[in-house]
């Protein structure tokens, strides 16, 4: 399989919300780091506990891939998620049942055909707005 060919099989992962499954497209030592949110996660199981903490806060999240680019064992996608805001996660923003839609971007290195570290870069700020957990700034 090539690296594109990856990134969309472990995006159809995501959307199937089996966090196995998303697994078993990284390495054993794997780091996620979210940085909107700031975690920051080592190994799978660590991994798979912060996964199913967003499939808990948006049962209905779906990633839309609109970019997938490589080099090496370098990648970046860019993608769309939405959802809707309806479940708590420790820490988390009050619920409130509001759909979003936000942009971003993951950066990602590959080892023996496994991501072996992933990054993603999205506006919090704008899901927090969307969700109706933070008020608009006029004009922006």
């Amino acid at each position: 399989m090539d690296v594109e060919e990856i990134l969309k099989a472990e995006n159809a992962a995501w959307n199937s919300h089996d966090v196995d499954m998303i697994a078993a497209f990284y390495t054993d030592d794997c780091i996620k780091e979210d940085v909107a949110v700031g975690v920051h996660a080592r190994g799978k199981e660590a991994m798979n506990v912060v996964n199913r903490g967003a499939f808990a806060a948006v049962p209905d999240m779906k990633i839309e891939l609109t970019l997938v680019v490589s080099s090496g064992a370098t990648a970046a996608t860019e993608w769309t998620m939405s959802g809707t805001y309806s479940g708590k996660r420790p820490g988390a923003a009050p619920v409130t049942g509001r759909p979003f839609s936000v942009r971003g971007a993951t950066i990602m290195q590959l080892r023996e055909g496994r991501i072996s570290r992933v990054s993603d870069y999205w506006d919090s700020a704008q899901f927090l707005q969307q969700v109706g957990s933070m008020p608009s700034i006029p004009g922006a």
